[in-house]
């Protein structure tokens, strides 16, 4: 039985759910473990034969956990998703930009760089060193928190990398009201812009966040799911 609870809770990894209820759901899927070769048992199999194959006769741990999860989950105010994507995500962006707020006011000005495509400049790109030297711990505690909350690998990294996320989102909504209303620039110019902004705001933020968020990234077996 303590081999069948062990085996049980590092397949199953954390649910999110309080230890003692963890508890007593290893201990729930052990006994039933151990009636299923005491059953095989009686049919002939040898000990450890029936042991083992009644380990095997769940094929897929992680989804196991999900439903357990989501029937744990039921009815509460917050469900799955809010717990380890949206909160996590949501406290992430908030903290960068406090953060880029606070550079902004207290620290360094950003610098400023133009570049030259062979016909024009292209718009200036600000870089504000500070600000991305900060993103690791933004993502490594966005990344922390959903994994904590029981979140996949996918909600960790996407939790992770909100801030640039977001950015992303608003540069593809400005983009088509700038091509419409904006006339006196050409398309190449706002097009050039967008690109230079995505650089600057979303793809390298997103790289220290990612880096930060790297050693909290569990695979589906550790996970909590």
């Amino acid at each position: 039985m303590r081999d069948d609870r062990k085996f049980v809770k590092k397949s199953l990894g954390r649910l999110g759910l309080t230890p003692h209820r963890e508890e007593e759901i290893a201990r729930e899927l052990s006994e039933h473990l151990a009636d299923h070769a005491v059953a095989l048992e009686a049919r002939g199999l040898d000990k450890d034969a029936a042991a083992r194959e009644a380990q095997d006769s769940v094929s897929n741990w992680p989804e196991l956990g999900r439903k357990i999860l989501a029937a744990e989950t039921e009815g509460t105010t917050m469900n799955y998703r809010t717990r380890v994507l949206w909160l996590p995500a949501l406290f992430a962006l908030t903290l960068s930009y406090v953060l880029l707020a606070l550079i902004q006011i207290f620290g360094p000005q950003p610098s400023f760089y133009w570049f030259f495509t062979g016909r024009s400049l292209m718009p200036f790109v600000a870089f504000i060193v500070p600000w991305l030297l900060s993103q690791p711990v933004v993502g490594a505690i966005a990344a922390y928190w959903s994994r904590r909350a029981g979140g996949t690998v996918r909600y960790q990294i996407l939790a992770a990398l909100a801030p640039a996320i977001a950015l992303l989102g608003l540069f593809l909504l400005i983009l088509p009201f700038a091509m419409i209303v904006v006339h006196h620039v050409s398309h190449t110019m706002r097009i050039g812009s967008f690109l230079g902004l995505t650089v600057t705001w979303v793809i390298l933020p997103a790289l220290p966040l990612l880096l930060g968020a790297a050693p909290f990234l569990r695979t589906a077996q550790s996970r909590s799911v």
